[in-house]
């Protein structure tokens, strides 16, 4: 009698052990995810050693690149799936979460190990590795790719649209943890209140409150600003980077990205760039019409015909290498564009 019940002690502060040590990691888990945006855990230099040994928990790991060298358009969209149920399980989840999102990025050279050892080729991929309380610690030396051994859901994500896709992927959680995923609606009323009322008031405060070089400026020159600014953001791309939820730069071992490769796809910061460039042609161009049109006489600003043609030449080498920097970036991200001028990057 005594013997049975020293061996039931025995079994049930081991279980306890398994269960209450994979709690406690699954709560470390999910304080460090509270560190990132949506809650994703990156890994980095394929260090898994934070989601071996046993679990009681669902880890959703992404096998992406982030890297503008590999042109991967499907990464960016299923990041974007990704996040947006990310986002809604934890605002529900929050204090009682079963699920780890991570993130294995290859524009993180180290992680490349982990592609290795999967012997995967293409990009992306989504894995949903259920609990497993009975699986014992690595005993091997060096990185811990135990994990990575454990059956696994995979789910491909559907042709469909975007909005489609997230709740095709939310279903996929529901069913796997038999917990309901309610997806967060963006308010296209409350956007557009939001945006309305935040630009009514800078507009109002800038003109009662700012300085007197723009108070005092006639009301058509401010709307002629405005107007200007407003054609070369939507011109340059500024609603595609703000509906893809494109990062402003990017960055890889060889330091900052400021233009991205392929044609389907742009930072942030190649909106400013490119509005920049667009903005001094313009100006440019006006300046060559006011040159060409200057006239010479002996109480003018310009005395001769002579300078009067070096600055139209000055002033048409300026656009000529304006508009090089226009076609310079498109070949980065088009490399058969055929009308370019000089390559300048």
């Amino acid at each position: 009698m005594y013997g049975s019940f020293t061996y039931l002690t025995v079994v049930f502060t081991a279980f306890l052990t398994l269960v209450c040590g994979s709690s406690l990691q699954l709560q470390q888990l999910l304080l460090q995810s509270s560190d990132y945006e949506h809650n994703i855990i990156p890994i980095v230099q394929s260090d898994l050693s934070s989601l071996s040994g046993p679990r009681d928990y669902f880890t959703l790991m992404l096998l992406t690149s982030s890297d503008s060298k590999h042109q991967c358009d499907v990464c960016v969209e299923v990041q974007k799936i990704i996040s947006r149920v990310a986002d809604s399980w934890f605002a529900e989840y929050r204090t009682n979460s079963n699920l780890v999102f991570i993130n294995v990025d290859i524009i993180d050279r180290e992680n490349i190990k982990i592609f290795d050892a999967l012997q995967i080729t293409n990009i992306p991929h989504i894995w949903l590795f259920p609990p497993n309380i009975y699986k014992e610690h690595s005993t091997e030396k060096g990185l811990d790719f135990s994990l990575l051994e454990d059956p696994h859901y995979i789910y491909k994500v559907p042709e469909a649209p975007f909005e489609e896709q997230v709740r095709e992927f939310a279903r996929f959680l529901s069913e796997n943890l038999n917990k309901s995923v309610a997806i967060k609606q963006k308010s296209p009323l409350n956007t557009f209140a939001t945006t309305f009322i935040a630009t009514l008031v800078i507009i109002t405060l800038v003109k009662r409150k700012g300085p007197k070089v723009i108070t005092q400026l006639p009301k058509k020159h401010v709307v002629t600003m405005l107007s200007v600014a407003m054609i070369l953001l939507f011109v340059c791309g500024y609603q595609f980077s703000v509906s893809k939820g494109v990062p402003f730069v990017a960055r890889n071992e060889k330091g900052l990205i400021f233009i991205s490769g392929g044609t389907h796809y742009q930072f942030g910061i190649e909106v400013v760039f490119v509005a920049v460039n667009y903005l001094a042609l313009g100006f440019a161009f006006l300046v060559l019409m006011y040159i060409g049109s200057y006239n010479v006489n002996s109480k003018s600003i310009i005395r001769s015909d002579d300078v009067k043609h070096v600055l139209i030449i000055v002033m048409n080498v300026i656009i000529y290498y304006l508009y090089s920097c226009l076609t310079s970036i498109v070949i980065r991200k088009d490399h058969d564009y055929p009308y370019s001028l000089t390559k300048l990057f």
